[in-house]
């Protein structure tokens, strides 16, 4: 009797493919070292765990990024970010917003209520927002590039005016004229560790960071990439 194996999800083939793409004769192990910035390093499993996979990139691509914040975040100071970024749309270069959008500003009470209550922003905008895309994306509004923040400059000016006394982290109900949404400047805590690695980078003009990047001795496992100081991240090693 023939014994029927069972099916493979498609997804966990990509997942592993990927993984035993980065090198044919790798051998992993918790004491391997994926990157290092001085005597400060980020191990292997470290870095995998760091990666969320997903439809639009291989596991590479998605882990380089991940070294590049990492490298970025080691080099900056990141409590001086933290305290920057606290300041709001007043004091930081840049704002990660989310937003629930209504068509009136009657709307917004049952929100706040919602979010009084205990519902997390992310399941409010799910269950209220009158924009899809801002369901689907938990109410994370993103940049032109696509990005989770932008400089205050980027924001729409009646947006920007709500927000100019409001503290990260404190939904608002505003009124924007044609809409009105309840906004919120998202926690520095609840950002990616790759967008913690944007605000920081957003902190210092790019000449600064290029400079502090080249005084740091930065190591990358060649399994990975390596690191390329005119890009100022993780580039694969035929690059």
């Amino acid at each position: 009797m023939t014994r029927r194996r069972s099916a493979v999800p498609a997804t966990l083939l990509v997942t592993v493919i990927g993984l035993f793409s980065l090198s044919s004769c790798a051998t992993f192990n918790r004491n391997d070292v994926a990157a290092r910035v001085g005597d400060r390093t980020l191990s292997a499993s470290a870095a995998r765990a760091l990666v969320t996979p997903d439809d639009q990139h291989t596991i590479g691509d998605l882990l380089r990024r991940q070294l590049t914040a990492w490298i970025k975040l080691d080099v900056i100071d990141e409590q001086q970010i933290r305290s920057q970024y606290a300041k709001g749309i007043s004091g930081s270069p840049s704002v990660c917003l989310a937003a629930i959008p209504v068509a009136s500003f009657d709307g917004t009470d049952a929100i706040m209520k919602a979010l009084q209550a205990g519902t997390s922003f992310a399941d409010a905008a799910r269950q209220f927002s009158g924009n899809s895309a801002l369901a689907s994306s938990g109410g994370i509004v993103l940049a032109e590039d696509g990005t989770e923040c932008m400089p205050p400059s980027g924001l729409a000016p009646a947006v920007a005016e709500a927000l100019k006394t409001t503290p990260v982290g404190q939904p608002i109900a505003a009124d924007l004229d044609t809409f009105s949404a309840v906004l919120l400047l998202r926690p520095y805590d609840e950002l990616s560790f790759e967008t913690r690695a944007a605000v920081g980078a957003a902190s210092l003009s790019e000449s600064q960071l290029a400079a502090t990047l080249a005084d740091a001795k930065i190591y990358v496992d060649p399994r990975y990439g390596r690191w390329d100081p005119v890009t100022l991240s993780v580039v694969p090693l035929s690059s």
